[in-house]
């Protein structure tokens, strides 16, 4: 008796990831298994500069779809807590990100922080931000994810007195954004 409690704990703490994939799995009804994707921004709301803040994360406009530069590594549940850095596109790298479970399927990040990110300098001038961001995301097949980012922006500062004036301090901006594996 004195080994096989020991065993059954030793079990029970590896065998966690199983657990949590065959969970995500059960509320998915398909398996999903961690890679790199390619992220797409199809949609902006802004609540801060009344649509200006749109061209920062879709150039092209409203209409063109804005896909990310680098690809992005999403984790299997049995991964999960992760953390690690994504690169996004310019000016949007290295940003830290923990992943989480948080049932029936879904995944999220909350409070990940980009200390200085530049407006653009032909408008703005050397006006730089902070962004923080609040992502959830949802496998919709063995292959795509969708995905809501909130972009809370505050802190504008800068030395040319460029910097856009917000109505709120942070103003929110959100994306609707898919992900498709590699």
């Amino acid at each position: 008796m004195s080994r096989v409690l020991p065993t059954l704990l030793l079990l029970a703490a590896c065998g966690g990831g199983d657990a949590a994939d065959k969970e995500a799995e059960q509320a998915l009804g398909f398996e999903w298994e961690g890679g790199e994707f390619d992220f797409t921004t199809w949609q902006v709301h802004d609540a801060c500069l009344d649509g200006a803040m749109e061209a920062l994360f879709m150039p092209g406009g409203p209409s063109v779809p804005q896909d990310f530069e680098y690809p992005v590594y999403i984790p299997s549940y049995s991964e999960l807590p992760l953390s690690y850095d994504i690169d996004l596109r310019e000016p949007f790298v290295g940003m830290p990100v923990t992943i989480e479970d948080v049932g029936e399927g879904w995944m999220e990040a909350r409070g990940s922080v980009m200390e200085e990110v530049a407006l653009g300098a032909a408008a703005y001038g050397d006006c730089v931000v902070t962004m923080t961001v609040d992502i959830d995301l949802l496998p919709v097949d063995a292959n795509n994810a969708e995905c809501e980012a909130r972009v809370a922006v505050s802190d504008a500062r800068g030395e040319d007195g460029r910097c856009p004036v917000y109505e709120s301090d942070p103003c929110l901006v959100t994306l609707a954004i898919t992900a498709a594996r590699r």
